[in-house]
This record gives structure tokens, sequence and C-alpha cells, in this order.
């Protein structure tokens, strides 16, 4: 199973971004994973939602992190499995939410933190 994660990020949430990048560092570590990080502005934000967030969403369950007003996506990581989209975060069902710090510090500790069905990652 390759699994890849990409972190599509915002340039207004630099403080944001800054946490989560030593935590993204640990877990390429730890698990042997691949990151790739990517602006949404320049990725695409319509692209992004129609062929990768919109699907899972709909087929998961799951709630998009993105202001209310206009719509604009704040930032997001997604999980690959074999080069498919699996899931992202953050995510939200109903009331829970997983935010991404809190998915990456789950990994750490070993457990995946998900609101749909999760797969095993394991350490290299």
């Amino acid at each position: 199973m390759k699994v890849k994660f990409v972190l599509f990020f915002t340039k207004l949430e630099e403080r944001e971004v800054k946490e989560i990048l030593p935590l993204l560092e640990k877990v390429e570590s730890i698990f042997n994973l691949k990151i790739e990080k990517k602006e949404i502005k320049r990725f695409g934000e319509e692209k992004l939602k129609s062929t990768i967030l919109w699907p899972l969403s709909v087929w998961k369950r799951i709630k998009i992190h993105q202001t209310r007003r206009i719509k604009s996506l704040y930032t997001q990581l997604v999980v690959f499995i074999n080069n498919n989209p699996f899931t992202f975060y953050p995510q939200g069902y109903g009331k829970k939410e997983i935010t991404i710090k809190q998915f990456l510090e789950g990994l750490i500790d070993g457990e995946v933190l998900c609101l749909h069905e999760t797969v095993k990652f394991e350490k290299k």
C-alpha cells in the first residue's frame, strides 16, 4: 500500500501551517511516507474541490472546512492511498471534527483518527 499526504495550504493561514509542518515531518520519518506541499491558489481551488474534496465528502459523508460566505477553502491535508484520494483533514460530521493537528498527533501516538472507515499505517 503506497500512502502519500498532500498539504494544500493558503498563504493566509501561515501561522497554522507552521504549527503543522513539524508534525508532518515527524510523521514522514516515522512512517516513511511521501509528503507534498501545494498552495491552493496555484493548484486551483475549484479543481481541488471538484476532483478531490467533493467526491470524498459525498462518499465518506464528511464536511469540507471552508469559509461560510464565499466558500473559500482553509488548509487541507489530503491522504492518498495508491495514488487515489482516500480522505482529507480537517474533517467534520455533525458536531464532531478532527483537525489536521489532531490527526497528525494521533498518528504519532499510533492512532488513526477518522470519522469514517480507516486503514492501518505501519511504522518503517
